[in-house]
């Protein structure tokens, strides 16, 4: 239930979500009657790689009167920690807010939501919804998806890709327009990266070159894909590369999640509420995009295992998305499977864009200030695994899946040296950071 910020005075952060917070929310929504509320709340975080863009608490409440009610919550607020300018961080949060309030239908499965408001003026924002791990399974990176699993989800994802195809014209465009979800070409979001990637991009391109680290498993990705700098080249090269993922050249367009990975993912088989047998949350990331952007993304984030984003199995995802598609559309009847993987190629380079831009602040902590969780590689003080705290060893363990899943898919694609045919396109980049003279 969306709540505007008038009804209810909204939290500057997670600090203020405290009992009787949640007492208001909670009357509010109907989960629990006028004259309850909550008496006590037990507290605690929710794992490796949410919270990016905001500060996130697990709230488990006890109630003054006995109720059937659900008692365990997941809050989102503004984070302690900004990876991205103030004014994208609250775009982001409106997206994922007003998320909650399209029909369901055309959607997708969602998690049930007790507020999603938001106070622009005052850069307050606010999610409580239904703890999901309490009724299904966490897809977290620990537990990556198998063949079989990533086949469940490809029916409802094929539904929303239709039910959205077309975005870039009339109502829909609208629509989307309104809630601030631009194309991936966009120039606000292009933008946005040609802007900030190059504050990482040096700093990447010295990390993916450290075999024998404990993040890259495996070859360095110079000597892999056959040449050196690729965050940087990528870098330069942004305009270029997504030209064939412009709707006014030919490309297809619907609704992307943005973020659907592992750590957004439920598995809830035979819960009546959720006939799909999953669900997923956060919004904050949705972009418009080719029809198989959703399915590039979760193949490229290493949410599923290498078997299954590599070879034979690669090629059957594949397929079975585009037949089950070709089935549905009405907008892309003449859409030739060659078009379709040759966009599937171009997003499954998101995430990395996502770790080449919004993780320059983790990069930078690593080289500049021997803190957070590259420090191994880049601080220049000695340190070792044994000197990161378990969050940060666990934070790593994604990292290194991750990066083998980049660096397979720029290999199978051919795409180091389809970048190194591409024209430079430099007017907006941001400045480059360079190497600090230790790891020169």
């Amino acid at each position: 239930m969306a709540q505007s910020k008038q009804e209810l005075t909204l939290p500057g952060g997670l600090d203020d979500v405290d009992p009787s917070f949640m007492t208001r929310v909670l009357r509010a929504s109907g989960l629990i009657s006028a004259t309850n509320e909550v008496v006590s709340q037990e507290e605690s975080g929710v794992g490796m790689t949410a919270g990016y863009f905001s500060a996130i608490k697990k709230v488990r409440c006890s109630y003054r009167e006995p109720t059937g009610a659900r008692d365990s919550f997941v809050v989102k607020a503004w984070p302690s920690l900004e990876l991205l300018p103030k004014d994208t961080i609250g775009a982001m949060f409106r997206k994922d807010i007003k998320a909650y309030q399209l029909p369901a239908d055309n959607f997708y499965p969602r998690v049930s939501v007790h507020l999603a408001a938001f106070d622009q003026a005052n850069d307050r924002y606010v999610l409580v919804m239904d703890d999901a791990t309490t009724f299904a399974e966490h897809k977290v990176h620990e537990r990556e998806l198998g063949l079989d699993e990533v086949k469940r989800l490809i029916p409802r994802m094929v539904d929303i890709a239709v039910a959205w195809e077309g975005s870039d014209r009339g109502e829909k465009d609208r629509l989307l327009t309104g809630m601030e979800v631009n194309h991936w070409t966009s120039d606000a979001n292009l933008g946005l990266y040609k802007r900030i990637m190059p504050a990482g991009a040096r700093l990447w391109d010295k990390v993916m070159t450290l075999e024998g680290s404990g993040v890259i498993d495996g070859p360095g990705w110079d000597r892999y894909l056959g040449g050196p700098d690729i965050c940087e080249m990528f870098t330069r090269k942004l305009d270029a590369f997504f030209g064939a993922a412009r709707p006014e050249n030919g490309a297809t367009c619907t609704l992307s999640h943005g973020d659907l990975r592992g750590d957004n993912l439920f598995f809830c088989d035979g819960n009546p509420d959720y006939p799909d047998g999953w669900l997923t949350i956060d919004f904050q990331l949705m972009f418009r995009g080719p029809v198989p952007s959703d399915l590039a993304y979760l193949m490229g984030s290493a949410s599923v295992l290498p078997e299954v984003y590599q070879g034979d199995n690669l090629h059957r995802i594949l397929r079975d998305f585009y037949e089950r598609f070709m089935t549905r559309t009405r907008l892309y009847r003449e859409y030739t499977y060659d078009q379709f993987v040759h966009e599937y190629a171009m997003m499954t380079t998101v995430l990395f864009m996502y770790f080449v831009a919004n993780g320059a602040v983790i990069v930078h902590a690593g080289a500049f200030n021997n803190d957070l969780g590259l420090r191994v590689e880049l601080g220049g003080k000695g340190a070792t695994e044994a000197d990161l705290p378990p969050e940060q060893m666990r934070q790593r363990m994604w990292w290194r899946k991750t990066f083998a899943n980049f660096r397979e898919n720029f290999k199978t694609f051919n795409q180091y040296q389809l970048l190194r045919t591409l024209p430079d396109s430099l007017a907006g980049l941001g400045p480059w950071i360079e190497l600090p003279d230790h790891l020169r």
